[in-house]
C-alpha cells in the first residue's frame, strides 16, 4: 500500500509497506533517478521468506515530491531516519543501490548503527574520486572534473545484462520524469563524498555486492571496502552484471541477500 509522510522540512516522500508488522523489516532504496518499481523481484522474495518489506523514493524521485531543498545526501540520510522513525521501526535491515548506498552511509553518519541489523550495498564505491590512497573511484573523475564530469551518468548505459520484463513494466508504471538539470547539485555533492571512515566505524554486518562488468567502477571497490573492516564486511562480485545486479541478475541477487541476512547481527 502506498503511503506518504512528511518530513522536518516538510517533504513529501511517497513509500510502501508491505508485510506483517510484527516481521523483521527491509528498507530497500534506489539510485539515482532510480524508482520503488525496480524492486519488484526482491519484494517478492523477501516477502515469501516472512520479511516486511518498505520501499520509498527519495525526495526528488518517483512518486516523491520534487523541491530545491535538500540536495545534499546528508538529508537524504536524515529522510532514512525520519522514514525509520515514522513507522517505529527497529532491527531493520537496510539495501541501497548506488546513491541509495551513500544515503545508508549518511544514515550511519549521522545515527550511528541505531535500528539497524544489516546493510547490503550494491555497486557503488564508498570514495566517488580515485586519489593516491584509493584507486576504486568513478572512471576519469578528478577533483579538477568532476563538477561537470558527472553529467556522464546521464547517457551512461549502466546494465549489461537483459532485463526481465516484469522488472521492466514495474519501472514503467511508476516512472516520472526526472529532473537531471534540478538534481546535478545532488550528484555533484553525492559525488565528493568519502565514507570510509563511517565504514571503518560501523558495528553493522554489511555485505558489498558489485557488478564485475560495471560501467562505472572497477568491481574491486568491493574488496577495497571490506579491507576497511574485515571484521563486520563482506565482498560479493557477481559475473556478468553492470552496475545493476540486483535487476540484472535478480535471482542470484536474492540468494545472496537472504542469505547474508540470516547471518548472525552483532
Amino acid at each position: 500500500m502506498m503511503s506518504t509522510f512528511l518530513t522536518n522540512d516538510h517533504i513529501s516522500i511517497n513509500y510502501s509497506d508491505s508485510g506483517q508488522d510484527d516481521r523483521q523489516p527491509v528498507i530497500l532504496i534506489s539510485g539515482y533517478s532510480g524508482v520503488q518499481g525496480s524492486w519488484i523481484e526482491q519484494k517478492k522474495a523477501l516477502l515469501a521468506n516472512g520479511y516486511r518489506v518498505i520501499t520509498y523514493d527519495r525526495r526528488n524521485h518517483g512518486a516523491s515530491q520534487t523541491s530545491q531543498q535538500g540536495l545534499r545526501i546528508a538529508r537524504h540520510g536524515q529522510d532514512l531516519y525520519e522514514l525509520i522513525t515514522h513507522l517505529q521501526l527497529t532491527n531493520v535491515n537496510l539495501v541501497g543501490h548506488s546513491m541509495g548506498a551513500a544515503t545508508i552511509w549518511a544514515y550511519l553518519s549521522l545515527w550511528y548503527d541505531q535500528n539497524v541489523s544489516h546493510i547490503i550495498t550494491i555497486d557503488e564505491s564508498p570514495k566517488t574520486i580515485s586519489e593516491n590512497d584509493w584507486q576504486y573511484g568513478l572512471l576519469g573523475l578528478t577533483w579538477e572534473n568532476y563538477a561537470n564530469g558527472v553529467r556522464e551518468i546521464e547517457t551512461t548505459r549502466m546494465t549489461r545484462h537483459k532485463i526481465k520484463s516484469d522488472i521492466k513494466i514495474a519501472i514503467g508504471k511508476e516512472y516520472r520524469p526526472f529532473d537531471f538539470e534540478l538534481n546535478l547539485p545532488l550528484l555533484r555533492d553525492h559525488t565528493a563524498q568519502d565514507w570510509r571512515d563511517v565504514i571503518k566505524m560501523t558495528h553493522t554486518p554489511q555485505l558489498f555486492i558489485a557488478g564485475s562488468d560495471s560501467p562505472l567502477w572497477s568491481a574491486d571497490h568491493a574488496k577495497a571496502a571490506q579491507k576497511l573492516n574485515t571484521k563486520y564486511i563482506e565482498a560479493i562480485t557477481i559475473d556478468g552484471a553492470g552496475h545493476m545486479p540486483y535487476i540484472e541478475f535478480p535471482d542470484l541477487f536474492n540468494q545472496y541477500m537472504l542469505d547474508f541476512f540470516k547471518t548472525k547481527s552483532q
